[in-house]
């Protein structure tokens, strides 16, 4: 069972991981080249408008997509009327969200230019929130390999689609019409393959059903709008109190860590219906799982945030050039962050899975309220490394107030204290090697892209090596990759 289910949650993960790595990579190309092109200035309006139409339209999402992962991968048989009153939801809670932005929108005074990116963005977002409805579906299934060729098919779409835009004279706010016309087209493809694939088609909308669907994802809804607040408010909080030319820069190095964080997000979304399963059929397999989730995003997300440190400056010249080299310290100040984020989600995926959603809730509600308040002040006085710093200072907080919750119902985080020191030591030789390789090949390499990618690859190669020969599988890591093998 345990191989079985191990060789499903990786078969999953490396699906999405591998989509993610090139849809990711190919998002932060595409981010890169419109920061090039349109300038600080409006690279800024561009990145408002992205971060506000994230954040406004977790109203539409309602936390929808997160309860239907969850109740259809334990009966998968309501998988239709689940799906089809959701659909029914979110068109009402779309128009809310329409009216909504357009009265934040021109109460706050923003310019014409800006409020128009803006709709345009938001209606993009808005898409998205029902092909996530879609993701729901291929997630419950754990067949995560449609979720992955959807995300590749847009990421495609779009970059062909701002190279040629861009090339032709067009700016702005024509870059930003692709974003929804590809979306547009994603959530058509998403919706032939569920009813071709998973779901019949029905058009059932049951008021009490529906009705309980709401307050069941309720606290799915309260959370995204705290991980949206503490993700994005910043950026709109910068728009008001510095500018967008200053979100240009933030968006930046916010843009590399996003990246990144797709990472733990993906395996999150991975491993997540197995827990939820595993809750009800396994207590101990579940927290087998866990703890063996967490050692392995500690060793990815360790030497990530380290890298990112090291090399941060150069990150930033390879991808936006001088104009933006005012964000690498915005960057080093996040890769602590990014190191933090791999840890986090995994131990709220595990407080879902065992139905304490309500805490998870509160944690990340006092994140929020903390991020704003740190924000406020910093903002003011230190602009993007203020909001940077928050942004650290809350995911170090988050920390903390998940261990007491997650330790109190069952899985306590002494087993870190039984390989830390491996993935400690090989991110430590790591580092000294990119600062000594630093020193030796910097005037060898005319190309900063080049040089960039050729230390990036020189880190994780160094970090491997030193992990493996220290010992960092265990026995347990090769009895479940031998049962891997042998089960595929």
């Amino acid at each position: 069972m345990i191989a079985g289910t191990a060789r499903r949650i990786t078969a999953n993960f490396a699906s999405l991981l591998t989509s993610q790595i090139i849809s990711r990579v190919l998002q932060l190309i595409i981010f890169a080249y419109l920061a090039r092109m349109l300038g600080k200035e409006d690279f800024g309006i561009f990145s408002f408008a992205f971060a506000f139409g994230l954040l406004i339209a977790i109203i539409a999402d309602f936390g929808l997509s997160f309860i239907l992962v969850r109740e259809i991968s334990r009966d998968k048989k309501s998988a239709s009327k689940y799906l089809s009153n959701a659909l029914v939801i979110k068109i009402f809670l779309s128009i809310i969200t329409i009216m909504l932005s357009f009265l934040f929108l021109n109460i706050m005074g923003y310019s014409t230019e800006v409020k128009t990116v803006a709709y345009v963005m938001l209606g993009f977002t808005l898409l998205q929130t029902f092909t996530e409805l879609y993701y729901a579906i291929f997630r419950a299934f754990e067949r995560m390999h449609y979720d992955a060729f959807i995300k590749l098919l847009r990421v495609f779409m779009l970059l062909a689609a701002i190279f040629y835009l861009i090339r032709n004279g067009f700016g702005l706010l024509e870059s930003s019409f692709a974003f929804f016309a590809i979306e547009a087209i994603v959530l058509i493809v998403a919706f032939l393959i569920t009813y071709t694939r998973f779901v019949k088609i029905s058009f059932e909308f049951d008021y009490v059903f529906s009705r309980e669907l709401m307050k069941r994802s309720s606290l799915f809804f309260f959370s995204m709008i705290f991980i949206g607040m503490y993700l994005y408010i910043d950026q709109v909080m910068i728009s008001k109190m510095r500018g967008t030319t200053e979100v240009g820069l933030y968006s930046a190095a916010a843009n590399i860590i996003i990246a990144l964080i797709f990472i733990p997000q993906m395996y999150g979304n991975a491993i997540y219906p197995v827990f939820s399963r595993f809750y009800i059929t396994s207590k101990k397999l579940l927290k087998y799982a866990y703890e063996r989730s967490f050692k392995y995003m500690f060793i990815l997300g360790l030497p990530a945030a380290s890298g990112i440190f090291v090399l941060s400056d150069s990150i930033i010249l390879a991808l936006y050039g001088e104009e933006y080299i005012s964000s690498s310290i915005v960057l080093k100040i996040l890769s602590g962050y990014i190191f933090l984020k791999f840890l986090n989600p995994l131990t709220g995926y595990t407080l879902i899975s065992i139905n304490k959603q309500h805490l998870r809730l509160f944690g990340q509600g006092t994140a929020a309220l903390i991020n704003i308040l740190l924000n406020l002040i910093l903002i003011p006085k230190y602009g993007i490394v203020g909001a940077a710093s928050a942004t650290l200072i809350t995911e170090i907080i988050f920390l903390i107030i998940y261990k007491s919750f997650i330790t109190k119902y069952g899985f306590p985080l002494g087993f870190v204290f039984k390989f830390i020191h491996k993935p400690v030591f090989a991110t430590a030789v790591m580092v000294a090697s990119l600062y000594f390789a630093n020193r030796i090949v910097s005037t060898y390499f005319t190309s900063m892209i080049i040089y960039t990618i050729a230390m990036i690859i020189f880190g994780m190669v160094i970090y491997s090596i030193t992990l493996l020969a220290i010992g960092i599988i265990d026995k347990e890591d090769k009895h479940l990759i031998d049962k891997i093998i042998k089960s595929s």
